[in-house]
């Protein structure tokens, strides 16, 4: 106990000798330097003793420059903070106004590229359901050729077996006049019977050319007549 006490007793000496011996502006500029290690000593140490350097920062400006400047030194450093966390702000802001930027006009590319890939799908789909039903027609067409074409050659053979009929018949004409101009005892004279036998003969000859002939004078007088519109639909 009398040892603490001594101790106690030396350290006041020496504050006593220190005042006595530095004077009232020493011990000002001292005090004022001490804090000002501290400060700069917290500072170095913002990120875990961040009170610290705010307490020492407040107790060195407030010993210095008064209450005046330490409201200074927070309206300064509030400005830095706010101009900071603005620019931050801001600089976020333009990075995404760049990336919805960006995303407009990729949407907008991607939009133009569905049009035009659903313009072309139309484009394509329009041409094949032409070309679909140009082959329906013409498949259609085609059938219809190859019934024409049935029903043609069926009246072909059918007009066939008729002429093959009336040829045999004329030739029995023929041949029958022609044994009874013969063999039968007539009043008619051999010029009028061998007049009549060379017209038979020559009946199949004259007759072709006597259509040929009316066929021809039936399109004459056809181009004389007016034109129907739907005669030759």
């Amino acid at each position: 106990m009398s040892t603490f006490n001594l101790n106690n007793f030396n350290d006041l000496i020496k504050n006593a000798n220190s005042v006595l011996s530095c004077g009232p502006d020493c011990v000002e500029q001292k005090t004022a330097s001490d804090l000002k290690q501290k400060y700069l000593t917290a500072q170095t140490n913002e990120k875990t003793a961040q009170y610290q350097v705010s307490d020492a920062a407040k107790n060195y400006l407030t010993f210095t420059q008064g209450e005046s400047g330490y409201n200074e030194y927070l309206d300064n450093d509030l400005g830095n903070k706010a101009t900071s966390i603005t620019n931050n702000y801001n600089t976020n802001f333009n990075n995404t106004i760049n990336i919805i930027k960006d995303k407009i006009n990729t949407f907008n590319s991607l939009f133009l590229n569905v049009k035009n890939v659903s313009d072309l799908y139309k484009k394509y789909k329009d041409e094949n359901d032409f070309l679909e039903n140009k082959l329906q027609n013409k498949s259609a067409d085609i059938i219809t050729n190859d019934r024409k074409t049935y029903y043609e050659e069926e009246g072909i053979s059918k007009l066939k077996n008729y002429y093959y009929f009336f040829i045999l018949i004329y030739i029995i004409i023929l041949v029958i006049f022609t044994l009874a101009c013969i063999f039968v005892n007539t009043t008619v004279s051999v010029f009028i019977r061998f007049i009549v036998l060379l017209i038979l003969i020559c009946y199949p000859f004259i007759l072709f050319y006597v259509f040929e002939s009316l066929k021809k004078m039936t399109h004459r007088i056809k181009d004389f007549i007016p034109s129907y519109a739907y005669r030759n639909i």
